[in-house]
């Protein structure tokens, strides 16, 4: 099984893990130094927090990275490992903005289907 697995893409999951936890420790550095009392609830949901942002960072850097080096003009930046670092730090704080827009295209599409009443 391990002989069939894509390097390329094991080389952007793993450049996406580590953009993960660098998003992961600026979280935590910043809930850290904001002065407050940080309880052992904020700091496990911290953790939560960025352990979902490495789930999805790297399963959105495998699928999406290769697609994204093909749109990239300069050869010089179609580093696939750079690339799925930036999805991989990226992807947790513009995933909810990216669920608004197919949330406010699904509802648009729903009333031109149903037209004009």
């Amino acid at each position: 099984m391990l002989s069939q697995l894509d390097p390329d893409r094991l080389r952007i999951a793993l450049a996406a893990l580590a953009g993960a936890v660098v998003y992961g420790v600026f979280t935590l550095t910043t809930k850290l130094l904001t002065g407050n009392a940080v309880s052992r609830q904020d700091m496990i949901l911290a953790l939560l927090n960025v352990a979902a942002a490495a789930l999805c960072g790297v399963l959105t850097a495998v699928v999406v990275a290769p697609a994204v080096a093909g749109l990239i003009p300069w050869v010089s930046l179609r580093d696939l490992p750079t690339i799925g670092f930036l999805i991989g730090a990226l992807t947790w704080e513009v995933l909810p903005f990216a669920l608004q827009g197919v949330r406010n295209r699904a509802r648009r599409e729903a009333l031109n289907q149903r037209g004009p009443q």
